[in-house]
C-alpha cells in the first residue's frame, strides 16, 4: 500500500521545516527489505536528526525522545 501522509496519527511530522527529510526517511523504512528492518535507512534518519535539532523550537518532544 501507499503512505497516508494525511494520517492525523503523523501529527506534524510532514510539515515544514522538516517534512520532506522526515517522509524520506520513513518512506525508507517503511518499504526496507534490509535485515535488520530499517537498517538502511540510517543516513535518512540522521538528515531528519539534523533536522529537527536546527529547529528545536518545534521538534522539542522529538529530541526528547533521543536522551
Amino acid at each position: 500500500g501507499e503512505i497516508n501522509w494525511d494520517c492525523p496519527c503523523l501529527g506534524a511530522m510532514t510539515q515544514p521545516p522538516c517534512g520532506e527529510s522526515f517522509k524520506v526517511a520513513f518512506s525508507c523504512f517503511v518499504y526496507s527489505t534490509a535485515e535488520p528492518k530499517g537498517y538502511d535507512c540510517v543516513e535518512q534518519f540522521r538528515a531528519m536528526q539534523a533536522c529537527f535539532k536546527e529547529h528545536p523550537e518545534i521538534y522539542a518532544d522529538q529530541l526528547r525522545d533521543e536522551d
